[in-house]
């Protein structure tokens, strides 16, 4: 009886220690499992990885080769690489191939609009038709030299018939050169708008040339008329159509001006305030940007001790595009055409008052750093009206509050 019990009991540990042998066996090969996949994630995780580090260096290397062979925006746009910020999902399933196509081509598009827009920015900026983002700010001090000439005949008696003259006819030739310098202080603002002020100062020098061999040499310089604008973006680009940006710019008279100078000055004023309202086009085509803008400026009416003088208002178009040759340079080219009506004297219309101007633009933007850039242009009045030759150079400085 007493071996049975015994027989019995060791029975009993011998089938308790299997069954611990089998739970412990079971518990090692569910950790063993959680471990090989914890393992498995983690590979998946380091292959992402790996591809993107690759991806960025092949970026690298496309960004390296367009700054030494300098080819197109287009072509140098270095391409996204889709890769999800969240790492258990590339570990888990990664994005699926319709999904990465679409996410490419939105990035693409963004950072393609990005470089094109920062090569010829100032262009745009400078134009009114493209605006600064909120709290960033725009300084610029820039350079304008004008040359412009005309004959003119000067009859010294009257004039009995329009064939028959009494008195002496002389020939003069008047040339005239412009040196203007502006200050121009840009702030961006919330809602889509932005404030200007614009402050000239010029030097100007007049030289008047008879057939007589006579020559007179007029000089004067000092602060030209100050300007205020407020440019508010009326419409954002969504496909085909453009940007609309519109401009409202008030003239003051703090310059010196006909009005108030003597017979042997001449002056950099215009002598009457002005207001002028634009609306500005922009639409950027890889890797080209085409502008255009309508104006209309309204020259308020002054009274001198001539009598009141109401100067022809002005309307005016312009076109053109500029070509991003590179992430920092571009090339750009416009014409513009202003139209002045006749002004008026005590109601009465002056002859010969009427204007015609066309000046064809030719210019290239370079940027020095992120912050800084250059712009140089070249114009060439078109019309007899209008300058002959105009030359400027421009320092842009941008910041942010």
């Amino acid at each position: 009886m007493a071996l049975s019990v015994i027989r019995a009991s060791l029975l009993l540990v011998l089938l308790a220690l299997v069954v611990s042998g089998v739970r412990a066996e079971e518990a090692t090969t569910s950790e063993l499992d959680a471990l090989r996949a914890e393992i498995a994630q983690r590979d998946r995780l380091i292959e992402a990885l790996a591809s993107r580090y690759a991806a960025l260096e092949a970026r690298i290397a496309r960004i390296e080769a367009q700054s030494d062979s300098a080819p197109t925006v287009a072509d140098a746009t270095p391409k996204a690489v889709l890769v999800s910020t969240d790492p258990q999902q590339h570990a888990e399933t990664g994005p699926s191939e319709p999904e990465a196509v679409g996410n490419l081509e939105a990035i693409d598009r963004r950072e393609q609009d990005r470089l094109i827009r920062s090569a010829f920015e100032n262009t745009l900026v400078d134009r009114g038709g493209l605006l600064l983002p909120a709290w960033n700010y725009d300084i610029e001090t820039s350079l304008t030299y004008v040359h412009s000439s005309s004959d003119n005949i000067v009859i010294d008696g009257f004039t009995i018939f329009p064939v028959l003259v009494v008195g002496d006819i002389q020939s003069e030739r008047l040339t005239r050169d412009v040196n203007l310098a502006n200050l121009t202080l840009r702030m961006g603002l919330p809602w889509d708008s932005q404030a200007e002020v614009r402050i000239p100062y010029g030097h100007q020098t007049l030289r008047s040339y008879r057939a007589d061999g006579v020559e007179d040499t007029f000089r004067d310089g000092g602060l030209g008329d100050i300007e205020f604008a407020l440019s508010r973006q009326l419409y954002r680009s969504r496909g085909k159509w453009p940007d609309l940006v519109a401009n409202l710019r008030w003239k003051s008279k703090t310059g010196s001006n006909p009005f108030t100078a003597s017979a042997d000055d001449v002056f950099v004023g215009t002598g009457y305030p002005s207001t002028n309202l634009s609306l500005n086009a922009v639409k950027v085509i890889d890797p080209v940007v085409y502008f255009a803008g309508l104006g209309y400026t309204h020259n308020h009416s002054t009274k001198q001790e001539i009598g009141e003088f109401a100067p022809g208002d002005t309307w005016g178009f312009n076109v053109g595009m500029a070509i991003a040759l590179n992430l920092n340079n571009s090339f750009s080219m416009s014409y513009d055409h202003q139209f002045t009506q006749k002004s008026e004297l005590d109601g009465q219309s002056i002859p010969g008052s009427y204007r015609s101007t066309g000046v064809f633009s030719v210019g290239s933007s370079f940027l020095v750093t992120d912050l800084i850039a250059v712009d140089l242009s070249l114009g060439i009045g078109v019309t007899a009206d209008s300058p002959d030759l105009l030359i400027s150079a421009s320092l842009p400085i941008r910041g942010k509050l």
